[in-house]
């Protein structure tokens, strides 16, 4: 049987990727605004106005492509990018992946197998521990772009089966 994961993900040279959504409702207002200041500025001849004009697209470059949070799917397995950080969940210590909401959060929440300690740097952890969650870590699956039940199903395709992970790249760190 030949398992298929369904396409919602960017893949890239054979890597698989959920991007976070970007801030839209609040970032493009907002530069929209500093946009306007920015031209008022020059058109009362301050030369800063150039900076003002320069900052939300430094911004949106640095949040969109450098500080933008993922969740990569790789040989070895989950992996979270998270600048200035990075952190592997080895598909081997995973026994179980599901969607749980802590808080006012929707969290991808895996349940390790026994013995394996919780990861200690992951926020979804702690609040994933903190409502009483029956899962030892996960992701902010409500952040990511796509929906959450076909992210689900990615994974646990991939978590699944041997076969669709050794079509994964290795992890880069």
């Amino acid at each position: 049987m030949n398992k298929t994961a369904p396409v919602i993900t960017t893949s890239n040279h054979g890597r698989v990727v959920f991007r976070a959504r970007r801030p839209a409702a609040l970032v493009v207002p907002l530069a929209l605004v500093t946009e306007v200041a920015g031209v008022l500025f020059l058109l009362n001849g301050a030369t800063i106005g150039w900076f003002v004009c320069a900052a939300p697209a430094f911004a949106l470059v640095t949040t969109g492509l450098i500080l933008r949070p993922t969740l990569e799917l790789t040989r070895e397995g989950l992996l979270q990018r998270q600048y200035p950080f990075s952190m592997l969940t080895r598909w081997e210590v995973i026994d179980g992946v599901g969607l749980t909401r802590a808080g006012n959060r929707l969290v991808l929440g895996y349940r390790l197998i026994a013995g394996i300690p919780p990861p200690r740097r992951q926020p979804a952890a702690a609040l994933l521990r903190a409502a009483q969650r029956p899962f030892d870590g996960g992701y902010f699956v409500d952040s990511l772009a796509g929906e959450p039940d076909a992210i689900l199903a990615t994974v646990e395709a991939y978590r699944s089966s041997a076969e669709m992970r050794a079509s994964l790249p290795p992890a880069k760190r």
